[in-house]
């Protein structure tokens, strides 16, 4: 026969640690921009760096002379370090930032070949630098579309040409519409930003989808971008948009920026918090796509642990229900959400005794049992900020 353990040491203790696994978080300001270098610099093309300063920039897409200052009068630096030093003045700004050197294919940047690299980066916004022709933003339209549809959700800012030519007859708008009506995305992953900022030889003096795009970054993706300072960005007096032109723009989902004469002092801020997708008005405004983006994320990564290992049963059921709760309700608490229900079909049927279960709820829980497939109805509702306020003003004598 077998002899039972001794009794020494007495006491045995096996410590399991995998309760104590972090649940993954999601970044919300990380932002990737793709552009040329004109040749200057020591980055390797098609390669992403991440960027902390602008004296880093300045190394990697310039040359510089002995002093560290940029060579020739600061002649020996392309699109990509200039935008770069729009985007890095942004506070609050992106918590990180990934930027990419083109190849130049037949003179061109290869935009698509630099996008490529950052697929997979965890990255919430993607512009690329000073680039401001429809054909080639074309392709961080395809980017961003086929990177989100992989999982890697993101948005892809670009800018109306400063210079844009207006036909008589026409407003800004209309013109803008018909250039860039091609990067329209039906899930509100395209934000167009408008300003009339100086150019030089036909290119922008600042390159305004970066600023914009690094001001939205600096913000949790609940905070409504309308009225967002977007710093060293100026427009001539004579070049800002009037007040009717801020709001043909802002109607055709695209993002003006303005110097309201309603703050105090001088700056430039975002005149619209919309995402340039007139086909969806569900999704009109970037901070519904990114909280949306935030929420899924934020269930998969919670949920992750359910899988292989919670079981079909009432307990199962009820433990996968309070793990949404852990992880939806911090959000409401923290005013991100205004509420949620969470249904789960099998819930009821698993917690009405077998012999009390109608055949129809039988054999949809042997179904479920047999496909190990669980569906969850969850219903979340968003308090999106004001907007607009529409005040009546009566007089009495």
């Amino acid at each position: 026969m077998s002899i039972p353990t001794a009794e020494y040491p007495y006491i045995r203790v096996t410590i399991d640690t995998r309760g104590l696994q972090p649940t993954a978080t999601r970044a919300f300001g990380n932002v990737a921009i793709i552009g040329s270098t004109g040749g200057f610099g020591t980055a390797t093309a098609q390669t992403p760096v991440m960027v902390g300063s602008e004296s880093e920039a300045r190394r990697l897409f310039a040359t510089t002379d002995d002093s560290g200052a940029i060579a020739n009068k600061g002649a020996s630096a392309g699109p990509l370090y200039h935008s770069l030093r729009d985007l890095l003045q942004q506070e609050p700004g992106p918590s990180r930032v990934y930027a990419v050197a083109t190849k130049d294919v037949d003179g061109k940047p290869d935009y698509a070949g630099a996008l490529a690299t950052v697929a997979t980066a965890p990255v919430q916004f993607v512009c690329l630098a000073r680039e401001t022709d429809p054909a080639a933003l074309a392709d961080l339209k395809t980017h961003v579309e086929d990177a989100s549809g992989d999982g890697g959700r993101r948005i892809g800012v670009a800018m109306v040409n400063p210079d844009l030519p207006v036909p008589n007859g026409k407003t800004i708008a209309q013109a803008a519409e018909t250039a860039y009506a091609g990067l329209k995305n039906s899930e509100g992953r395209m934000v167009l930003a408008a300003a009339r900022v100086s150019t030089t030889s036909g290119k922008p003096d600042v390159d305004v989808a970066a600023s914009v795009m690094a001001a939205m970054a600096g913000y949790q993706p609940h905070i409504s971008v309308l009225m967002k300072q977007v710093r060293g960005v100026s427009i001539p007096l004579a070049r800002q948009f009037t007040g009717t032109e801020v709001q043909q723009l802002a109607e055709v989902a695209m993002m003006p920026l303005l110097d309201p004469d309603l703050i105090a002092g001088e700056g430039i801020f975002i005149g619209s918090g919309r995402s340039y997708n007139p086909a969806d008005p569900s999704r009109l405004y970037v901070d519904v796509v990114r909280v949306l983006d935030d929420i899924e994320y934020r269930l998969k990564a919670g949920l992750i642990g359910v899988i292989g290992n919670v079981r079909i049963d009432r307990l199962g059921m009820q433990g996968l229900s309070g793990r949404i709760d852990a992880i939806l309700g911090p959000l409401q608490t923290a005013r991100v959400i205004d509420g949620y229900t969470v249904d789960i079909p099998l819930l009821p049927i698993l917690q009405t005794e077998e012999a009390n279960r109608s055949p129809g709820s039988a054999q949809t829980l042997s179904n479920a049992r047999t496909s190990r497939v669980v569906e969850v109805l969850l219903t979340v509702t968003y308090a999106g900020s004001v907007h607009f306020l529409d005040i009546n003003l009566a007089l009495k004598a």
